[in-house]
């Protein structure tokens, strides 16, 4: 028996829709700082990123925490500087993405994420004001692989189960969405993604 056609499609945006490295902006962060870029990568890496993609702390208290740990000699604004320009659009699938947008499915994007890879995004990228839904770890504060926020994403779109296709880089949040019932494709490499999700949309 073939699927249910999915009726919207989820996207997350890191490593499906952009590619990004936070290396870029530990080693220019750590140009600019007492500590060194091993002490830098663990501060960026601890549960404070956590707490700041979970909206438990605002941009001030990230920024803050990562200058107070790292004797950062700049100031907020090259801080969010340094941490914004580490995106970069992976092409084949925004190709897709506006197959999708033409085809008139409604989309979705759901993330972890923070406010300062968002506004740097909005502002950069024009796709993503494209979005018909939005659903931000930051913003509704809880992260995947967490079911509730997979439910948030459910009641925005008004749609569950094999009407949701859901396109994500990381194993332990599709299998949340298999669990619900969800159409998924876990991304690895951009071609085989864009042809499974064709062949489930019919496009």
């Amino acid at each position: 028996m073939n699927p249910k056609i999915p009726e919207v499609v989820v996207f997350d945006l890191g490593k499906v829709l952009l590619d990004f490295d936070y290396d870029i902006a530990i080693r220019r962060f750590s140009e600019r700082s007492d500590a060194g870029i091993d002490k830098v990568h663990k501060l960026i890496n601890s549960s404070v990123q956590y707490d700041y993609e979970s909206g438990k702390i605002t941009t001030d208290e990230f920024f803050a925490y990562v200058k107070n740990g790292a004797g950062f000699q700049g100031d907020r604004s090259e801080f969010i500087d340094f941490f914004s320009d580490i995106f970069s659009p992976m092409e084949i699938m925004f190709k897709f993405f506006k197959r999708v947008k033409t085809a008139g499915i409604p989309t979705c994007v759901f993330s972890n994420t923070n406010e300062i890879a968002i506004q740097y995004i909005s502002k950069q990228y024009p796709f993503y004001s494209c979005f018909d839904f939005y659903v931000l770890s930051f913003q509704e504060k809880g992260m995947k692989p967490d079911e509730l926020i997979y439910r948030v994403v459910e009641k925005k779109t008004k749609k569950s189960g094999e009407s949701i296709l859901y396109i994500d880089d990381r194993l332990e949040n599709i299998e949340t969405g298999n669990r619900l019932g969800w159409q998924t494709i876990l991304q690895d490499d951009e071609v085989c993604s864009v042809a499974k999700a064709e062949k489930l949309l019919g496009i």
